[in-house]
C-alpha cells in the first residue's frame, strides 16, 4: 500500500550514498535482505535532485504514481516487462547522474528489487531511495504532487493510517453490508491477481483498479449506492481512496486484508 517526499554546498560536490551496512539497517529491514544495494537517504536525494545530480524514479504501480509523486520523478514501474531497457535508456541518457528508485518507504521492498534488477542490467549508478514517498512527502510537500497539484501541509493532505482504518472491515461485516438494497460490491483485482470469488460475494462487479478510477470514480458513478470494494490485499484501496474523496464519494468501505485475507493464500495466473 505501506506509503514520503524534493542544499548542497557547492554543485561540484560528490553525491553521497549510505552504506548497505548502515548503522540504520533496523529502521530499513530491507537492506539485509538486498545488502548489495546502495541507499541514499532523503536529505541527501534531496541536495542532488536540486543540484541536478540526480533522476528520481518512481517504481510503483501507474494507479501508486499518479496519486502521489515528488515533482520532475519520473515513473518506470518495477513490474513492467521492460522495466530493465527502460532503466538503461534512462541511465544513458543522463550518464553523469544517480539514478534513485523509490516505492512506499521502509516496508516496501520495490526498490530494492528496482535497484538490484537495474545493477544487473548494468546500470552503475542506480541507489535505492527506500524511505521513500511518506518520507518525501512529509518532509518536502511543496514539492509533491497529489493528484497533480503541490501539496502545502502533508499531515492536512494526506489520508492518516487512522482515517482510512475507519473504511475498513472485517469480511463478516462486509458481507453482511453486501446485503443491503443500496450495496454495490466492487472487486477491483486484475485479471493477474485473481485467484477466485470471495464467498458470498461471487455476484461482486469486477472492474480493475486501472479502469475503475477513470471510468468509474472519475464520472462519479452511482454515488447514491454504498460501495463495498475489495482488492487483493488491502493496499490499493489506500491509494483508491484518495480518488474517492477527490470525486466526491461519502459511502464506501473497504476489505480488511483484501481478497487475500478471505481466501487465506495469493495466486498469480
Amino acid at each position: 500500500m505501506k506509503k514520503t517526499m524534493l542544499c548542497l554546498v557547492g554543485a561540484a560536490m560528490a553525491l553521497v550514498v549510505s552504506s548497505p551496512l548502515s548503522v540504520f539497517a533496523a529502521d530499513f529491514p530491507g537492506r539485509a535482505k538486498y545488502p548489495s544495494v546502495k541507499t541514499i537517504s532523503t536529505d541527501e536525494l534531496s541536495a542532488a535532485a536540486k543540484a541536478g545530480s540526480a533522476v528520481l524514479v518512481d517504481v510503483r504501480s501507474p494507479v501508486e504514481y499518479d496519486v502521489i509523486h515528488p515533482v520532475n520523478a519520473l515513473h518506470i514501474s518495477v513490474s513492467d516487462a521492460k522495466f530493465e531497457s527502460a532503466i538503461k535508456d534512462l541511465a544513458a541518457k543522463n550518464a553523469s547522474k544517480t539514478i534513485a528508485v523509490y516505492c512506499n518507504g521502509v516496508t516496501c521492498y520495490k526498490a530494492y528489487e528496482a535497484a538490484e534488477r537495474a545493477t544487473a542490467a548494468g546500470v552503475a549508478s542506480v541507489v535505492a531511495y527506500d524511505a521513500g514517498v511518506p518520507d518525501w512527502a512529509a518532509k518536502f510537500p511543496d514539492k509533491t504532487l497529489l493528484l497533480g497539484k503541490r501539496m502545502s501541509e502533508s499531515k492536512k493532505a494526506m489520508i492518516s493510517e487512522a482515517a482510512h482504518a475507519e473504511r475498513v472491515m472485517s469480511f463478516d461485516a462486509f458481507k453482511k453490508a453486501a446485503a443491503a438494497d443500496n450495496a454495490m460490491v466492487i472487486d477491483v483485482r486484475d485479471n493477474v491477481q485473481k485467484s477466485g470469488a470471495l464467498p458470498g460475494l461471487e455476484k461482486a462487479i469486477s472492474i480493475p483498479l486501472d479502469k475503475f478510477i477513470p471510468n468509474f470514480v472519475k464520472t462519479k458513478a452511482n454515488q447514491d449506492k454504498r460501495l463495498l470494494i475489495f482488492d487483493q490485499v488491502g493496499k490499493q484501496v489506500v491509494w483508491l481512496e484518495y480518488y474517492l474523496i477527490e470525486n466526491g464519494y461519502k459511502d464506501y468501505t473497504f476489505l480488511k486484508g483484501g481478497a487475500t485475507a478471505v481466501l487465506s493464500s495469493q495466486h498469480y495466473k
